[in-house]
């Protein structure tokens, strides 16, 4: 038996040690906390923004046209710092 992976796979199995973090770096997507095992859909539902100095989830969300609470939903209501990669939905 043999697996077929490609570039663009719906899904992406949890391999055994991978934090949440290296899987949002390999798919650019948001995942709270994953185990081992675990199935996420792999969508390109949403684009990766860079924060810049002085920006809140309250300009940002104004920036992007969606709401505050929605945005700080998608990224686990982290602390917003510079250079900080942020999932926003895409249109």
């Amino acid at each position: 038996m043999f697996t077929l992976v490609t570039e663009n796979a719906a899904f992406y199995r949890v391999k055994r040690g991978q934090s949440a973090e290296e899987i949002e770096k390999t798919l650019s997507i948001p995942c709270g906390k994953v185990f081992s095992g675990e199935i996420i859909a792999a969508g390109g539902k949403y684009a990766v923004y860079s924060v810049k100095p002085c920006e809140t989830y309250r300009s940002l969300s104004k920036k992007f046209g969606i709401g505050e609470e929605e945005l700080k939903n998608i990224n686990f209501s982290r602390p917003l710092y510079p250079t900080q990669k942020l999932f926003i939905p895409r249109a």
